[in-house]
């Protein structure tokens, strides 16, 4: 079983929104945008198994977006949590679709960031795609136990995070990243924690028909914000994904100005538009 670590906004009798954060991130993703949300709600912002500070999946299998709607489903057992919210990013997003399609019963609306995803697999591409995952999972092994992960002081890691992330980060929202992103060693530098088995394809095989029953099952609200300056969204499986998005009539797609990171870059962009559909909402919980 995994320990998982969470941060906390607001007091634990108000309405209650859970957060999850992208892909190799971690809850601290947050850190810029809770700020500027309505106050009168319990955020919890938790680290995916993998992830910040919580602990890792067993060795052995490939980490998909059921595991994590698991994980996600042990948190809310253990809060007790009947009726919430959601807001996710990236995978975060996706994570949180999923557990809505799943348990529509406790989710009374959802706030997707940028979900560039799930890419649905065509039936005639299944035997292929398995083998990638296959590959990659045994690849990623291989290279765990061939020697020690790279070390870095504070400032070199923050580097790392804004010249090889896809999405290009500002120094301050590298640096918020980091602070959960560490481990120490002994010699006094750093490792980044994240599993590394996170580099491996995360999604289901799940063909364009199956992937849409799982959407249409969504009952909640869905405000869908897509940033405009993400080059993936312009992606054939991105852009069928997103039809599929918009085949259920409760997603309201909305275009933010900015990259994918634009929550942590700039959340000010993005800041009234959740406020609006939170506070919308807020009477149903």
């Amino acid at each position: 079983m995994c320990l998982i670590s969470a941060k906390t906004w607001g007091h634990c009798s108000d309405a209650r929104v859970l957060c999850l954060h992208g892909i190799q991130d971690n809850c601290g993703t947050f850190d810029k945008l809770i700020p500027l949300l309505r106050r009168g709600f319990y955020y919890v912002c938790v680290d995916t198994p993998g992830h910040g500070r919580s602990s890792h999946y067993p060795p052995g299998f490939r980490i998909t977006l059921e595991c994590y709607v698991l994980a996600v489903k042990r948190v809310v057992d253990h809060l007790k949590w009947d009726r919430f919210k959601c807001i996710g990013h990236s995978m975060g997003g996706m994570i949180a679709s999923l557990f809505t399609s799943l348990y529509p019963e406790h989710v009374v609306s959802l706030v997707m960031i940028d979900c560039a995803g799930p890419v649905p697999v065509h039936a005639q591409d299944t035997v292929k795609w398995l083998r990638m995952v296959c590959d990659g999972l045994l690849t990623i092994e291989r290279k765990m136990k061939s020697g020690s992960p790279p070390s870095y002081t504070r400032e070199q890691a923050i580097d790392v995070l804004m010249t090889k992330r896809p999405s290009k980060l500002t120094r301050s929202s590298a640096n918020v990243l980091v602070e959960r992103s560490l481990v120490d060693l002994p010699d006094g530098r750093h490792a980044f924690s994240m599993d590394q088995r996170l580099k491996v394809h995360y999604t289901q095989t799940l063909t364009p028909i199956q992937y849409m029953a799982i959407v249409n099952s969504i009952r909640c609200p869905v405000l869908h914000l897509r940033a405009t300056d993400n080059p993936l969204q312009k992606d054939p499986g991105i852009k069928l994904s997103r039809k599929i998005y918009k085949s259920n009539p409760n997603v309201r797609m909305v275009k933010v100005n900015g990259n994918h990171d634009v929550h942590l870059n700039h959340p000010e962009r993005i800041a009234d538009l959740i406020n609006t559909f939170l506070l919308s909402e807020r009477s149903k919980i």
